[in-house]
């Protein structure tokens, strides 16, 4: 008996050794080895080519500002020291609000929207790379699709309110999607949330503009040390824009945000461009303004192409819309 174990052993080696080298090479491929699917749309990279996500440049520094931990000058002084054009402390805090409320009121008159939607976060430790979204968006019931054409390319993602047992559905790009099935992932958990600040159901225009307005409610109602400030005649992807910095004076009152900019269409009163920085490590604390911020950037988001007259239909947040690969 031991005598057959022992032919049979040295029989199963080499294969063992060949299924180890496959796992391996399969193994490889699986996670370095990430191409456009089969049949992804070309025009998502073409769009993309031709228009590289903008950043803007702030042209403008109130000489008021303190990108230390100074303490922060009272409203009557800074109102003295505004510049033409410029708004600054409570009422430029109050404009704000008032601005992403207007832009607010105009989502409520319309269904649905697209719009090419960009982000960059800072979760697990790690700053992500950039990601450029093509976004469809309808408020009721709340639903959003997605299809990623710069990062995770070939990547699409579907949340319907009320559908699914409240799962999102997750489809993989390039070779992972054509390996594994779609993926039914609770909105808040951990799988969902590894490369995300926010769950799905706080997706698009509106759960970013509310989010910034609860900032400035608190704000202006605990009269917190936030030192704002919103300059008119700015730029964003063409449009025309206002835009508002704010610094916060400690990490007491504001624990995750050490300063924010926000730009806001001055057309549609919508948030188009939303930059927010972090607190300083030990070490940096003394750096340059603008190595402050790019060391800090904990979240970068950007909507472009805003399309409020798309007319979506029910088929654009189904499962079995053949232009998607939920069911492949």
């Amino acid at each position: 008996m031991m005598r057959m174990l022992k032919h049979r052993s040295k029989q199963q080696l080499p294969n063992m050794l060949a299924s180890a080298i496959l796992s391996a090479a399969i193994g490889v491929l699986y996670f370095s080895y990430d191409p456009s699917p089969a049949d992804a749309d070309p025009n998502d990279m073409a769009v993309v080519a031709a228009r590289p996500i903008p950043v803007p440049v702030i042209a403008y520094k109130p000489t008021e500002f303190s990108e230390s931990n100074q303490e922060i000058k009272q409203d009557g002084q800074a109102q003295t020291q505004q510049q033409p054009g410029t708004l600054t402390g409570r009422m430029a805090l109050l404009m704000n609000q008032l601005l992403l409320e207007k832009g607010c009121r105009l989502l409520d008159s319309v269904s649905d929207y697209t719009t090419t939607f960009s982000k960059q976060e800072y979760v697990g430790g790690a700053l992500t790379e950039n990601q450029v979204i093509n976004l469809k968006c309808r408020h009721k019931p709340f639903s959003v699709y997605m299809k990623w054409v710069v990062g995770d390319k070939g990547q699409e993602l579907l949340y319907v309110d009320g559908e699914n047992d409240q799962k999102m559905l997750v489809k993989m790009g390039g070779l992972k999607g054509r390996l594994m099935p779609t993926l039914k992932l609770d909105p808040h958990g951990s799988l969902a949330m590894q490369e995300s600040r926010y769950p799905i159901t706080k997706a698009g225009i509106r759960a970013l503009a509310e989010e910034i307005i609860g900032f400035r409610k608190k704000d202006l109602a605990e009269n917190l040390n936030t030192e704002c400030v919103m300059l008119s005649n700015q730029k964003f992807d063409g449009k025309d824009c206002y835009c508002f910095i704010a610094h916060f004076a400690n990490a007491k009152e504001s624990p995750t945000y050490r300063k924010s900019v926000i730009y806001i269409d001055q057309e549609s009163c919508l948030p188009v461009f939303v930059r927010g920085f972090g607190w300083p490590r030990e070490e940096i604390a003394s750096a340059s303004p603008e190595e402050l911020d790019e060391q800090t950037l904990i979240e970068s988001y950007s909507f472009t192409d805003i399309n409020l007259k798309s007319e979506l239909a029910t088929a654009d947040f189904s499962e079995s819309n053949s232009d998607y690969r939920f069911r492949r």
